[in-house]
């Protein structure tokens, strides 16, 4: 970096803290170690700095350097800037809007996910020379921090505080990851299928489609074998299809997902006496097996009392069960056998004839233990 560089730098650092500051972010003083990485002041305990305990001590010491603390964050540290690596960490975790350029390699900025005890990998374990930080405990250096060498980090995609960060998708299957993180290149082909599940494994982090075929064309010129024999035609179909499933709510990313509630089922149960206590179970065995067509599952009021998957009474449980199995909506698997099974079930569609088709039986009512 040449003086000049310095100077803008150094004279443009206060103002993009206190953007920061302002945007909510807690902000830690660095400058201590060869590196200026260590922090000047201990801060275990304290939820979030005054800008002026941030500013201060950095004044006081001459020091170029902050941190950007990681409560409420995720940041994918790459040791170095290569693109693949990068496309690699995306196909994994989803697109990031955020890019920091460090003197080594790149941060890619993520929100974490808002859940009890979250597993993340150990990715440095895996073969990656990457890190994953998080945490209130942990920081990485801002953007316009200038280390004593003269190792600069500054913003190469997005703006921190201003793009709106994804959660980070720890539930991803690394099947993608693996297979476009091999040390080969993805062969001729294997590279239609290749960019099937990056598009499956991203679709649920971009904020466009745009982004999605940007994310693809990235993965095809990074890691495709004879990347310009693969026509544009051909990604932009694949993103287009992901994304048309992404808005129809085809993609399925674990808790963080929708489904569908089909209006003939809620209109199958009009006029039923007990028909809220039917469209919540309903809904409730929806989310837990709708994703499974056919599957058989026992229905257990106790157990589904202790999941909290219910409130129902156990008579209101019945009555509800025994309402959706006489408008079609549940369908009996296999009945009970003593000693060897409870009886099963599996969710139907209701039956709609047509108009000028007329039923041969009427509907009729059912009823079971619970």
């Amino acid at each position: 970096m040449n003086a000049r560089a310095f100077d803008l730098a150094v004279s443009s650092l206060p103002s993009e803290m206190a953007r920061l500051h302002g945007a909510g972010f807690s902000l830690l003083p660095l400058g201590r170690g060869a590196d200026g990485k260590a922090p000047l002041l201990g801060f275990s305990g304290t939820a979030r700095l005054p800008l002026k305990r941030v500013l201060a001590p950095m004044h006081r010491t001459g020091s170029t350097c902050y941190g950007i603390r990681l409560g409420g964050l995720a940041v994918i540290d790459c040791d170095s800037d290569d693109p693949a690596l990068v496309s690699v960490m995306e196909a994994r975790f989803g697109a990031s809007p955020v890019h920091i350029r460090t003197p080594r390699g790149r941060h890619l900025f993520y929100r974490a996910p808002n859940i009890e005890r979250p597993v993340y990998p150990n990715l440095r374990g895996e073969g990656h020379a990457v890190d994953l930080k998080r945490g209130a405990t942990s920081y990485v250096m801002g953007p316009g921090s200038v280390r004593p060498d003269g190792g600069a980090y500054f913003t190469a995609k997005g703006v921190l505080g201003q793009d709106e960060l994804p959660v980070i998708a720890l539930s991803r299957s690394k099947s993608a990851a693996r297979l476009l993180g091999a040390g080969e290149p993805v062969p001729e082909g294997g590279r239609h299928d290749a960019l099937l599940k990056a598009a499956i494994a991203t679709v649920g982090s971009v904020n466009s489609l745009i982004e999605m075929q940007e994310a693809l064309t990235s993965v095809r010129d990074h890691l495709c074998v004879s990347p310009t024999t693969l026509p544009e035609e051909e990604v932009r179909r694949i993103g287009e299809w992901a994304w048309r499933c992404r808005l129809e709510g085809h993609v399925y990313c674990g808790r963080a997902s929708a489904f569908r509630v089909e209006r003939q089922a809620l209109d199958a149960l009009k006029g039923a006496p007990n028909r809220s206590d039917a469209v919540a179970l309903f809904i409730t065995l929806q989310d837990q097996h709708g994703h499974r067509p056919g599957y058989a599952f026992a229905l257990d009021h106790t157990g589904m009392l202790e999941a909290g998957h219910t409130d129902l009474t156990r008579r209101r449980f019945a009555a509800a069960r025994d309402m959706l199995l006489s408008r079609g909506l549940l369908q009996v698997a296999a009945n009970h056998c003593a000693g060897r099974r409870a009886r099963t079930y599996r969710l139907a569609r209701p039956l709609t004839p047509s108009a000028n088709v007329t039923p041969l039986h009427g509907g009729g009512g059912a009823g079971g233990e619970v």
